[in-house]
């Protein structure tokens, strides 16, 4: 019989997966849209960090990271790769406030493998550690059901179901906004991601003031955003400090006559 065992899977695949993740860059423009949105030197959490590949990258960007995962093993290969991020094996099901309070939350391929029985008691992990008006960026993959394709794989001449869930928008807003969260917007991803039917919603725990929590962040409400070389974007001109020497700017930044 095939085993339904995410957890088994990650703990045998750790080592490659940071073997891959640590030199693929493609999610690096995501985190800086979302950190552009918190403070500076914002507190982090990496919720589903798996072998700490984008800790790293939530941390060069100034962030203070504490990543969570299941998997022993992954959180044992982050430890190793990133020991100035803090690393704790937990259930990210079950979180509890005494984790921490935290102005983010990076929850990127992670609620893909919570069924839909138990994405409530996901969100409110969530709530419990999301500051009043932090930010979460929850990744997802769009539709209903189970993608099957995803689902069933070898390892180490194994055969493992690693079920892979897909959720809608709808979805996805009414259970965050059930546990106390509204949509920003849409987060930044790039097309080779958004064309297998990733979504990136980014979401504040709500005050009643509807402020975000860096104000002059929000001139990227509506920014538009191109693709420049090496998979990297430049922002509008709100968000000047991001766009290279090297690069040409964002439509955005043009359309502006900056």
């Amino acid at each position: 019989m095939m085993e339904d065992d995410i957890k088994l899977f990650y703990d045998l695949t750790a080592e490659k997966t940071a073997d891959e993740w640590y030199r693929e860059e493609i999610l690096y423009p995501t985190i800086l849209d979302f950190v552009s949105l918190l403070p500076d030197k914002p507190h982090v959490l990496d919720l589903g960090c798996g072998p700490g590949h984008e800790s790293m990258r939530l941390a060069n960007t100034g962030a203070s990271v504490v990543g969570v995962d299941f998997s022993e093993a992954c959180i044992e290969v982050a430890r190793e790769r990133n020991p100035y991020c803090t690393f704790e094996v937990r259930d990210f099901r079950f979180l509890e406030e005494s984790l921490g309070k935290f102005d983010g939350i990076f929850a990127c391929a992670s609620l893909i493998h919570i069924a839909p029985e138990e994405i409530s008691s996901v969100m409110d992990s969530i709530r419990k550690v999301l500051k009043d008006s932090g930010l979460a960026a929850l990744i997802v993959v769009d539709g209903e059901g189970i993608k099957e394709d995803w689902s069933l794989l070898e390892v180490d001449g194994k055969s493992l179901r690693r079920t892979v869930y897909l959720y809608s928008k709808e979805t996805i807003l009414k259970e965050a906004e059930r546990a106390g969260m509204k949509l920003v917007r849409e987060g930044y991803l790039d097309s080779k991601l958004t064309e297998y039917g990733w979504k990136n919603y980014i979401f504040i725990m709500s005050t009643g003031s509807g402020e975000l929590p860096n104000a002059a962040a929000e001139g990227c409400m509506n920014c538009e955003f191109c693709e420049c070389r090496d998979n990297k974007i430049n922002y509008c001109s709100e968000h000047e400090k991001y766009v290279k020497d090297n690069d040409p700017p964002c439509k955005a930044y043009v359309e502006n006559g900056s």
